[in-house]
């Protein structure tokens, strides 16, 4: 009976020590298949106790490959991992400056072009001055000068088209401004203890025009007339840092610099014309009115250099602009004394332009310029695509031709007339006010 119950008890042994086994891996050889150098249990798992056996949860085993887990060196894909690391960020219209500057540009506004129009009123300062009308009877009553049809406050306007380089505050941009005044004074006998005569007869003496020399028509005149004209136009090309694009994203004070170059061309054109009337008081083209016109044309093309600062508090920017640079200046003039009857000439036998035309030009003078401006000015971001802006300028050319220092002490030396002498100075200076839109 003993030896009959030993198979069974054998059996049921065997089977409930299979409970507690870990299964093989069918899909792999089994160690006995493998060298005895290599040899060694393949599993899924490590063993386990039975107790710890037990414990497993039973949920059906996914037949999909799991995914890769990172090496433990790759420290930045594995915080990538980490909650909240990989969601995009949002902005709002005044996104924060560091995102504008993401290449990526797809939660913020960056703009890319901008454009600029506004209005100029600009004046300039007084040059010397040249005498050209006085009372025979009373010479210490000046009665007019060149500076009284000097320049008055003239209107301009300003546009300006660039685009920023991607993402950045780097950007281009062409500038063009330009500004245009003309100013006239007039004056007659009337009043004068003596009569109306020029301090310039000694210097007309040797010119004849329609047969009467030209003192004859300056000197007892009947009026004087003053005419003069300022033309003033300006072209830049420059690639700079804008300080004031992302106006808005700052809530607090905010300091920022910028640098600037480029090229610029500043032309500046005077004229001046001193009429006189001999039998009345009134200019109206006829044969008896006598012209003397200079007309000069300053042409300067050079490279400059600048910086931007900008202070920022929220929507609003104060901001100053300051450009130099020397040019190149080619310069032009040209001096003739006219009237209806035709053009005076020299008229004196001693002199070597004797019959020749009071008629100079000269063309392309050349000499280096300097060219320094300075921009004050304020602006407001009134949405995150348009901003206004006001603002007062300084321009100060050096190294210019003048129409009044054109006039020389001899009027029969034509080398003289055609030496264009070139040593003015000008400042122009006023105020601006415009819109610049972003898109």
């Amino acid at each position: 009976m003993l030896v009959s119950r030993f198979p069974a008890a054998l059996a049921l042994t065997l089977s409930a020590s299979g409970l507690f086994a870990a299964p093989i891996n069918l899909d792999q050889p089994s160690s006995l298949e493998q060298p005895a150098a290599t040899a060694r249990p393949n599993y899924f798992a490590p063993e386990k106790s039975p107790a710890q056996l037990w414990r497993q949860n039973n949920h059906p085993v996914s037949l999909t490959e799991d995914a890769p887990v990172p090496p433990p060196e790759d420290k930045m894909y594995a915080e990538a991992l980490e909650p909240g690391l990989m969601s995009s960020p949002s902005y709002d219209n005044n996104c924060p400056t560091a995102a504008c500057f993401d290449e990526c540009c797809q939660d913020c506004f960056c703009p890319t072009w901008f454009a600029y129009a506004g209005v100029l009123a600009m004046n300039r300062d007084r040059s010397n001055e040249v005498w050209l009308s006085n009372d025979s009877g009373n010479y210490a009553a000046r009665v007019m000068g060149s500076e009284a049809a000097g320049m008055n406050w003239s209107a301009g306007y300003e546009l300006r088209l660039g685009r920023h380089f991607g993402c950045s505050n780097w950007a281009w941009e062409v500038d063009y401004w330009a500004v245009r005044g003309t100013n006239e004074h007039t004056v007659t006998n009337q009043g004068l203890v003596g009569q109306l005569d020029t301090p310039l007869d000694a210097n007309f003496q040797g010119l004849t025009y329609n047969g009467s020399n030209v003192d004859d028509y300056y000197n007892n005149a009947q009026a004087h007339r003053l005419q003069r004209s300022f033309d003033f136009y300006n072209v830049e090309l420059n690639v700079f840092q804008d300080p004031t694009l992302y106006t808005g994203n700052y809530y607090g004070g905010n300091v920022t610099f910028g640098a600037l170059a480029g090229f610029r061309y500043f032309k500046f054109r005077e004229a001046l014309d001193f009429a006189s009337d001999p039998t009345d008081q009134v200019f109206d083209g006829s044969p008896d009115e006598l012209h003397y016109n200079i007309d000069v044309d300053n042409n300067l093309i050079g490279a400059q250099i600048g910086m931007i600062m900008n202070y920022n508090w929220d929507r609003l920017n104060l901001y100053a602009k300051t450009k130099f640079g020397a040019y190149g200046n080619a310069i032009s003039q040209h001096s003739i004394m006219y009237g209806g009857a035709g053009t005076a000439y020299i008229d004196n036998a001693l002199s070597p332009n004797n019959g020749r035309l009071f008629d100079v030009s000269r063309n392309n003078k050349g000499r280096v310029s300097f060219l320094g401006e300075i921009d004050l000015g304020a602006g407001y971001q009134v949405s995150r695509h348009f901003a206004v802006n006001i603002g007062y300028r300084v321009v100060a050319v050096s190294g210019v031709a003048l129409a009044t220092e054109q006039i020389p002490q001899n009027f029969e030396d034509l080398d003289i007339v055609s030496s264009t002498p070139s040593n003015g100075d000008v400042i122009l200076h006023g105020g601006y006010l415009g819109g610049t839109f972003r898109w």
